[in-house]
């Protein structure tokens, strides 16, 4: 989106406003990704919008967001389990 210039549109930045209304819990008990509102957060500010174009910023942020959710579901299931059903590895 950064790079093919949606976040200079102010009809775009206006929508990004708009899906705040999702930080509601009666809204973001539907969301798969919660996260996703941090990341809503941040694209409230116009600097992280501009440092989304460069695309070593983000890739950075891309690779991050995988290795969250490649090694944190792991782990949250490894401590959700009873005591002596875990694996070793």
């Amino acid at each position: 989106l950064a790079q093919r210039g949606y976040f200079k549109d102010s009809s775009f930045v206006n929508y990004l406003k708009y899906l705040l209304y999702w930080k509601k819990p009666e809204y973001a008990k539907f969301l798969k990704y919660p996260q996703s509102l941090f990341f809503l957060d941040l694209l409230q500010y116009e600097h992280f919008r501009r440092e989304l174009v460069n695309v070593p910023c983000a890739k950075f942020i891309d690779e991050q967001q995988l290795l969250h959710w490649q090694y944190y579901s792991s782990r949250r299931r490894k401590v959700a389990m009873p005591p002596g059903q875990q694996q070793t590895s």
